[in-house]
């Protein structure tokens, strides 16, 4: 279930799970997709340890000697802020303006929760590419919440005007949170030939979501990046955007291969994951993923890469020249 943690904090995590959730009169049952069932009375959380997991793992990778008590008080953090979450629907008006933003996820991210807590998300979240969205979401102290439509209807903001009005404040303040908050942005050169690429980094939990704003964000934040012939985008999590410009050739694919593999590792290893493929974005193009990753036989990874006529021009007129 944990394959980045040993066997032996592995099941302290999940013992102190079942322990904290038994402790807050909790009756639990674990899932084969991973997550707890946890009932209490009539009500039914879906509890998922893949994030404290994965931040977990970071602190041994870091060199620290967790103990049982700290995986406990850990456990303990995450189930106290999933009691003190906010019902987006008492919010005033202004704190719900405030707090609202919009984010890009993975669509499959929203499924555990409309599972969990019957919910529809029809009105709040809207298509990206074919695996991503945007969704409209409430960013508290404690927790980042999608909308659920339920929500929307207890505050009377179904009608198309008003939902174009939440649209446009969750733009504008996903723009003000990402021009406010600290990017640290490196470009990468490895050993072989093509092996370049930036990475864009912040402790912002919408740092991810920065891809819908690229053409007005990468000048400052990259401003020699080259993006005449477009650029290749990963965000394998929330605090993570991987861009490369497309070049041509044996230098392309060069770059196509290590900035998947370094997606591919980023998105497993860290929490808030997003997305390991790669995005082509390019001017008067919609932003098209073209890169996926499977499993051959033996279970290794394998980078699956679907160009469209576009790239495989690109791809093939360097080789020409070579």
């Amino acid at each position: 279930m944990f394959p980045h943690l040993s066997r032996i904090t592995a099941d302290m995590l999940r013992d102190e799970a079942l322990r904290e959730l038994h402790r807050l009169g909790f009756t639990t049952t674990w899932r084969p997709d991973g997550y707890i069932s946890a009932t209490r009375g009539e009500d039914t959380e879906l509890i998922g340890l893949d994030n404290l997991s994965l931040q977990t793992a970071q602190a041994v990778q870091a060199g620290e000697d967790l103990t049982r008590e700290d995986i406990a008080t850990q456990v303990h953090n995450l189930l106290d802020a999933m009691s003190h979450r906010i019902d987006p629907a008492e919010l005033s008006e202004a704190d719900f303006l405030r707090q609202l933003k919009v984010r890009l996820v993975a669509g499959d991210m929203l499924t555990p929760v409309a599972e969990r807590d019957s919910e529809q998300f029809s009105l709040s979240t809207r298509p990206w590419t074919d695996d991503l969205v945007v969704s409209l979401v409430i960013d508290t102290p404690t927790t980042v919440m999608t909308l659920p439509d339920k929500t929307l209807e207890a505050r009377g903001l179904t009608s198309q005007a008003d939902l174009e009005d939440l649209w446009h404040a969750g733009y504008r303040n996903l723009w003000q949170e990402l021009t406010e908050a600290e990017i640290d942005v490196n470009e990468i050169h490895g050993d072989d030939p093509g092996a370049n690429f930036w990475v864009i980094e912040s402790g912002s939990f919408f740092l991810a979501s920065a891809v819908l704003f690229l053409d007005e964000l990468l000048p400052d934040w990259a401003p020699d990046l080259d993006t005449e012939a477009g650029i290749m985008v990963a965000a394998p999590h929330r605090h993570l955007l991987l861009v490369r410009s497309v070049t041509s050739g044996q230098d392309l694919l060069a770059g196509i291969n290590t900035v998947t593999s370094v997606a591919v590792a980023q998105f497993t290893e860290n929490p808030g994951p997003v997305s390991p493929k790669l995005h082509l974005m390019r001017e008067g193009a919609e932003v098209l993923p073209f890169t996926d990753i499977t499993d051959n036989d033996d279970g290794q990874r394998v980078i699956q890469v679907y160009p469209d006529a576009y790239l495989m021009d690109r791809i093939n007129e360097g080789r020409d020249e070579d």
